[in-house]
């Protein structure tokens, strides 16, 4: 009996032990999760919404492929400050994109996944720092998760965020510059930091990344102004800037001839001319911006209307947002040669106008509501904040159901397949003959075969068809064509060897 009381009371012992363990670790744990829900929600929601499926499709035959076969080039060359594309030099774009994608590949080899990974992971970072620009901008949490969910639930956003292209990470650098140069405006020690972020988004696209300048401006004026106390700092971030992006445009200023020219003119601002600014060409524009942003577009409209006619752009942090959603999104204005993608660094400042704009009118109105001198509201006014908080989030909650529903079969694909000009550009590897190309996707069949290859389009007249190239070209050589073209060959009795051939393409030589 005695043995068994012991054993009892030590059986007692650990089991409070490990209750005491236990409600130690939820004390710990569970305010831990209830101070960071939002954020937590947030890497749950778009780690699924940008990774799900990322690489099960094929690269695009212009600017992914094309961007995958640059940077295979330059990690292949060893040389990454030169980059190449198909036996010429590319200096359409700063390197930043290229080498991330190569840090990339380096880590999970190349494929789709890893071509599309930097993209993915920076626009999950994007998410994150668009709510802490929000947190800071209304010293509320839930207007930054507002702005959050509806960057991260603009459909172009999303296809981007899963495409190897220079936009997302492209606006992760711009966002996380802005909310540095915050952090700066408060502490300058974080200066330097900024213009780290600075340089990385010149490095990603010159121009367009250029137009942070006047936001930066706008928020760290008065600490310039405060030169002897901010001197230590100001210089360290500048050197940091500078040693980021000088080097590389000093190398191709003295490299190539054009570089000024083409870099920066014919393709940063798409040779407009200077009158070009000042005239409106707004409809075409703000059609993609709707077709990008859906249902987020007339919120959007509603929320800067408030935000202008209630004098709100009076307080500093709204006068820079409202700057910068006018600074970045006026150019696009002004041209009709604008994609819908170039549209994407608008997304940012338009989802902080959107989220802090619809608080800002919910407050208003629980302020007319207490003005009225009503006991009930006077109150319960902390209870009235929170049954806004309440209402605001199930309002954006149910838009961002709607929007994943709407767009979820255009992002995710429903059914995962080969398709013919990538299965066609795989199997011309096998040959190593010159090869020729008789179609308009040169990116995808030089990033799926790894060859150089020869676009038709591009060779003189007397080899410009499939006919004049089999009547004039002396070496051996093998070429894909459409099927249908191959009957050109037959009708001028020309001999000729289908060497692959699928349901759209062939690859053919010379006997």
């Amino acid at each position: 009996m005695k043995i068994f009381c012991v054993i009892l009371e030590n059986f007692i012992f650990i089991k409070y032990t490990r209750r005491m363990k236990e409600l130690k670790f939820s004390h710990k744990f569970f305010p831990f999760i209830g101070k960071h829900s939002f954020f937590i929600v947030l890497i749950i929601l778009f780690a699924w919404l940008f990774f799900y499926h990322l690489g099960s499709t094929s690269l695009g035959s212009w600017d992914e492929a094309w961007y995958g076969s640059i940077t295979r080039e330059m990690i292949k060359n060893g040389d990454y400050i030169h980059l190449n594309w198909n036996g010429k030099p590319f200096y359409d774009h700063p390197p930043m994109g290229f080498w991330l994608m190569a840090a990339s590949y380096k880590i999970f080899g190349v494929s789709e996944f890893s071509t599309r990974f930097p993209s993915a992971i920076l626009g999950l970072f994007t998410i994150l720092f668009i709510y802490l620009l929000g947190k800071k901008i209304s010293k509320e949490k839930i207007v930054g998760f507002g702005a959050a969910l509806i960057l991260g639930t603009s459909v172009w956003y999303v296809i981007r965020v899963r495409s190897g292209n220079l936009d997302s990470i492209f606006l992760f650098f711009y966002v996380s510059t802005i909310y540095f140069g915050l952090l700066a405006k408060e502490k300058m020690k974080w200066f330097p930091v900024c213009m780290a972020f600075f340089g990385g988004l010149i490095m990603s696209k010159t121009l367009v990344g250029a137009s942070a300048l006047p936001i930066l401006l706008a928020i760290l004026i008065p600490e310039f102004i405060k030169i002897k106390r901010n001197l230590k700092w100001i210089l360290i971030g500048f050197t940091t800037f500078f040693a980021i992006v000088f080097p590389w445009y000093w190398i191709h200023y003295k490299t190539y001839s054009d570089f000024i020219q083409h870099h920066f003119f014919d393709i940063g601002s798409r040779s407009k001319s200077f009158d070009s600014y000042f005239k409106l060409q707004y409809q075409l524009p703000l059609f993609y911006l709707h077709m990008g942003i859906r249902k987020w577009y007339y919120l959007w409209i509603i929320s800067a209307g408030y935000l202008i006619l209630f004098c709100r752009f009076l307080k500093r942090n709204i006068f820079i947002l409202l700057l910068w959603n006018v600074v970045i999104l006026y150019p696009f204005l002004t041209t009709d040669q604008t994609s819908i993608w170039h549209l994407i660094p608008v997304y940012a400042p338009l989802a902080l106008v959107i989220s802090y704009g619809f608080w800002d009118m919910g407050l208003l109105f629980l302020k007319l509501l207490q003005s009225f001198k009503i006991t009930h509201f006077k109150k319960l006014k902390l209870l009235n904040k929170n049954l806004l908080k309440f209402g605001y989030l199930c309002g954006f909650l149910f838009i961002v159901f709607l929007q994943i529903k709407t767009f979820y079969p255009e992002v995710f694909p429903q059914n995962i397949y080969i398709p013919d000009d990538v299965d066609i550009s795989m199997k011309v590897s096998r040959y190593p003959q010159k090869i020729y190309l008789d179609d308009d996707y040169l990116p995808l069949a030089v990033f799926y075969s790894n060859r150089f290859m020869n676009q038709m389009a591009y060779e003189s007249e007397d080899r410009r068809t499939l006919v004049k190239l089999f009547k004039n070209e002396k070496e051996s050589f093998v070429v894909i064509t459409r099927n249908w073209a191959v009957d050109n060959l037959m009708k001028n009795n020309l001999s000729f060897k289908i060497l692959e051939q699928n349901d759209s393409f062939s690859i053919v030589t010379k006997p």
